[in-house]
């Protein structure tokens, strides 16, 4: 059985394809251009209008496949086990790039992902890593990841978030979730292994009571539990247990994180039975106008708030500016966006737009111990401290995030404005895997991606008194950092003036 490859452009898409699903999945015509119409179509109209495709088929799909021999070939129905994948390229495509050096250096430089059609009809969108740059509307910042793939027996390498559908039967929306994670992180860490249908079922079979094929979804414990057996330290957040301003903006710090959260969605709220899961992993860039709009936040510490108010300092967060996030759901096609508010507007149906996030799982490293809540406390309790030395009647711009400490060196070592010798000794501190950092700032500084202000706490520390958690910080005319593994920290006057803020785990601001 040989390979068959097809050329073809925008407007020869639907023509060529349902053609080829009639052929390779033994469907009719009038079911397969049902499946086009239905799944396909809103993930190829977003596409920019120089989108060039090659279909090749038949396709051996390894997370179909999976599927395909737990559940699909046991069924008396005829499932076919080949699936269709579908290249996409910027601009025109010929068959003979691909069988010369200057041909494919070429179409690697405008190569935008692939997506598998798989023959589950009417849902046939299967695994897909597609770039946002790809995308007709594409202004925003959102975690992606490398993935190597073929077109024509060519290497090429995929750039984007995984995507698929649910095929409702073997993976549900929760399955789809966990699996879309997964092949995110095993492609940037190699302590983490991609999922498949069956792995889900073998993690969760002592957690199961009831048959776990066909598949009745997951609830938000069996997820969380499914996390931490594939070596998540996982935390979760219940929209009941905060305040809606601390609830959101928990979750816009570990978006600015750079860590994809599974949010569980519902509107049983207002009586309805609605339930769903989707992946959050960006949100839209920062305009000046979305910080002249910010308001100065209401701090929930009745200890921190009174040291606000006796000093006159006012703090307006990162966290808090009304971006519109960046969703993978299974319904629709990749990277959807909407506000924390509204996360489902972008469906057409009333109750589906009146859907909350009632809760949601952050996949954190196991040995980061204070979660975003605690270190964003504490970094607010740091600036109010004596040592700090802020004006009386100052405004501060605060943005609070997550990432590693090998990421942040790389960056400092770089950072031509901050002080030489203040930069020396936090590159030469033991610091642990993940670090959380406060920059300080103001809005006329944010607006030019500046800060002037720094504060480095250890995530292995859940000691939040004194100085345990506390790994460097400057401000005005100070500095201070740990001498080693002292606890004590050593003063340094160093002015700390403008520096670029740190903007590698979205790759933006």
């Amino acid at each position: 059985m040989s390979i068959t490859t097809i050329v073809c452009s925008p407007h020869e898409l639907k023509e060529e394809l349902t053609l080829v699903m009639t052929e390779e999945f033994a469907v009719s015509q009038k079911n397969a251009e049902s499946a086009y119409d239905g799944r396909l179509e809103e993930f190829f109209n977003r596409l920019k209008g120089s989108a060039q495709f090659v279909i090749e088929y038949p396709y051996v799909d390894k997370v179909y496949r999976d599927s395909y021999y737990s559940y699909f070939s046991s069924k008396l129905q005829q499932y076919q086990r080949n699936c269709i994948r579908v290249s996409v390229f910027d601009g025109s495509v010929a068959p003979d790039q691909f069988r010369n050096a200057t041909g494919v250096a070429d179409l690697r430089s405008r190569y935008w992902g692939f997506v598998i059609i798989r023959p589950t009809i009417p849902n046939v969108l299967g695994r897909s890593v597609v770039s946002p740059r790809a995308l007709r509307e594409n202004g925003f910042l959102c975690l992606t990841s490398k993935f190597q793939t073929t077109v024509c027996a060519v290497k090429f390498e995929a750039v984007g978030f995984p995507h698929a559908s649910q095929d409702t039967e073997t993976i549900t929306c929760a399955e789809t979730a966990l699996w879309a994670m997964m092949e995110y992180f095993s492609s940037r860490y190699t302590e983490y292994k991609p999922l498949t249908a069956s792995t889900i079922m073998n993690t969760l079979r002592n957690q199961s009571y009831f048959r776990q094929l066909p598949s009745e979804g997951l609830s938000i414990k069996q997820m969380s539990f499914a996390l931490r057996e594939l070596g998540f330290g996982t935390k979760s957040y219940l929209r009941t247990m905060y305040s809606s301003a601390s609830f959101t903006n928990l979750l816009s710090i570990y978006i600015e994180s750079g860590i994809p959260l599974i949010l569980s969605i519902s509107d049983r709220y207002i009586g309805g039975g609605i339930g769903h899961a989707v992946l959050a992993i960006g949100r839209t860039e920062t305009t000046s106008d979305d910080i002249d709009r910010l308001v100065v936040s209401m701090e929930e510490d009745a200890v921190v708030a009174a040291r606000m108010c006796e000093k006159n300092i006012r703090i307006v967060e990162c966290a808090d500016i009304e971006h519109r996030f960046v969703f993978i759901d299974d319904n629709y096609s990749a990277y959807q966006l909407a506000s924390l508010e509204e996360p489902m507007v972008y469906y057409n149906n009333d109750s589906w737009r009146r859907c909350e996030i009632v809760e949601f799982l952050v996949p954190l490293y196991p040995k980061v111990y204070m979660d975003a809540m605690a270190a964003r406390l504490y970094i607010k309790d740091v600036l109010m401290g004596e040592r700090f030395n802020i004006p009386s009647d100052t405004e501060l711009f605060i943005r609070v995030f997550l990432t590693s400490s090998r990421s942040y060196k790389d960056y400092l070592a770089i950072e031509d404005n901050f002080p030489g010798k203040f930069k020396e000794a936090i590159l030469n501190l033991p610091m642990p895997k993940f670090i959380w950092v406060g920059e300080i700032s103001s809005r006329v500084l944010m607006k030019q991606r500046m800060a002037n202000g720094l504060v480095i706490v250890d995530v292995t520390e859940i000691q939040t008194s004194g100085d345990h958690a506390l790994l460097a910080w400057g401000y005005g005319e100070y500095c201070y950092y740990k001498n080693g593994l002292v606890v004590k920290l050593v003063q340094n006057t160093i002015p700390l003036k403008m520096f670029n803020i740190f903007i590698n785990n979205l790759k933006g601001f």
